[in-house]
């Protein structure tokens, strides 16, 4: 299917509550302009350098020069062994918490935002991030207008803030860090030269580099990262379409592929396809993968299955017997079970969420059912949180393995809670 006029906008907000949806759909929105290539601003403190700018045309208009005042880092002095960051609020109010999964003390502060300067058109302000795998590295996007995304890299330990590119496109895309915090991966829509999966460097940057393209006039591009390989050698991708949703992967050392969105198959470079699917756990290796895959309100199957790298068929070991939607699957750490979450498909807010534990055989048992959120392992694999629905001013996280939750305020840091 083509888009006609159209561009295409991707909301993945991070949220006070992890509600379960469906999976991640592509919608094509109002028409706007589109810029040929990514658009980068260096910081004021850094000296312009025509190597750091991919070539092609300039984008009208010229962004401006963005700032890091509006964006403040309370520094955490020692890192967690097990950190797990959040956000909380929506919008200008949201804020990046760092939570020990390995302890019960409340959460922490490391992020808040000033209110974005008004803009006309709709809201579309909002805010999304990703972390390297100790906690060491932020790369938060914030989108400021419907045309208009900084990328920022944050070190929690010291506070540094940095503007990495400033990208004006029609698009949002939550940024996918590297295990080691070097790079990240992001998605954008804009003509056939900039419409993909770019790679772009995490520590300095900019200088994106297109690993995945795609037809910006086809319902599902562009394609969204996911999640890297524990090497990093990998980046598995998805898309979704009306007949749901499909996941690859992408060596990242073989160059750029292209993916042919309505057809299903890559061509270039290292990529294939492994089955349908929108999440991915590598933590078995190459050779155990986990995936899960969910049905949408028009179409698709909901499954849990492991594959390997190369593919092949699939080893189903998860169907629910209802109309569900499979938000997530993860191994725990000994990879002797994995956990599953599942909401029901229709109908409402704070819908009663599922979480099983299922051995690898697929047999297994419903761990708990209530408003809750998609939950996580501990490193160890002793504590499974999940968030908790709170009111207005608090939340928590509970550990469905042991009776201890731990509260903490969502719009001020301390309590009392605002």
């Amino acid at each position: 299917m083509r888009r006609v006029a159209t561009a295409f906008v991707i909301t993945a907000a991070l949220s006070v509550m992890a509600s379960a949806c469906l999976p991640l759909a592509r919608a094509p929105a109002t028409s706007t302009p589109e810029s040929p290539t990514p658009t980068l601003s260096l910081p004021p403190s850094a000296a312009p350098s025509s190597s750091l700018i991919p070539a092609g045309p300039s984008p009208s208009p010229s962004p401006t020069a963005a700032s890091v005042n509006d964006i403040h880092v309370t520094a955490v002095a020692t890192m967690p062994a097990d950190p797990h960051f959040f956000s909380v609020g929506s919008q200008d109010t949201t804020r990046i918490l760092l939570f020990d999964s390995s302890a019960t003390r409340p959460p922490v502060e490391v992020v808040r935002f000033d209110p974005a300067p008004p803009v006309g058109g709709p809201e579309v302000q909002t805010v999304a991030f990703g972390a390297s795998g100790d906690g060491r590295v932020l790369v938060v996007a914030r989108r400021f207008s419907q045309q208009r995304t900084v990328h920022y890299l944050v070190r929690p330990q010291t506070g540094e803030v940095l503007v990495l590119l400033t990208d004006l496109a029609p698009s949002f895309s939550t940024p996918v860090v590297s295990p080691d915090g070097t790079r990240y991966a992001y998605a954008r829509l804009g003509d056939a030269n900039s419409t993909g999966v770019f790679i772009a460097d995490a520590r300095a940057g900019p200088d994106p580099k297109r690993i995945v393209a795609s037809d910006p006039q086809i319902v599902g591009s562009p394609p969204q990262p996911v999640a890297w390989s524990n090497d990093g050698a990998w980046l598995a991708v998805s898309t979704s379409d009306t007949g749901g949703s499909r996941i690859g992967v992408v060596k990242v050392q073989a160059g750029e592929t292209t993916f042919d969105v309505s057809g299903g198959q890559f061509t270039r470079g290292d990529a294939h396809l492994l089955g349908p699917g929108h999440t991915i756990d590598w933590r078995g290796g190459e050779q155990n993968l986990l995936v899960a895959s969910s049905r949408s309100a028009f179409g698709g199957r909901s499954f849990v299955y492991t594959t390997t790298i190369a593919g092949g068929q699939p080893r189903e070991v998860y169907v629910p017997t209802g109309e569900t939607v499979i938000s997530d699957a993860e191994w725990h750490p000994s990879l002797d079970r994995f956990f599953v979450y599942e909401v029901p498909l229709c109908c409402g807010a704070n819908r009663p969420a599922t979480i099983w534990i299922r051995k690898a055989d697929g047999t297994g048992t419903r761990l708990f059912e209530a408003a809750i959120g998609p939950p996580w392992w501990s490193k160890d694999g002793t504590r499974l949180w999940a968030q908790t629905v709170g009111d207005d001013s608090v939340s928590g996280f509970r550990d469905l393995l042991s009776t201890d939750v731990v509260m903490f305020c969502l719009r001020s840091p301390t309590p009392p809670c605002a």
